[in-house]
């Protein structure tokens, strides 16, 4: 299931883009958009963590990134 796609923009993704910047992944600056930088840190972030490198953002991709417990499941 992908909850975030190209179009969304919210606070939501803005914390993606801080936690892939915490893990080393992510250098941009924060847009709070799924745009190019951030697909590209998510996928690098997937490939090296074992998860489908697909640039899309699933329950999987948030639990590796600790942004489960943090309370993000979705971007309504």
């Amino acid at each position: 299931m992908e909850l975030f796609t190209p179009e969304t923009s919210s606070e939501e993704i803005k914390r993606l883009q801080e936690r892939l910047q915490e893990f080393g992944y992510y250098q941009g600056e924060f847009t709070n958009t799924l745009d190019g930088a951030t697909q590209e840190a998510l996928t690098n972030f997937q490939e090296a963590n074992g998860l489908a490198a697909d640039g899309t953002v699933g329950l999987m991709t948030l639990n590796a990134l600790g942004l489960l417990e943090l309370g993000i499941t979705d971007v309504g």
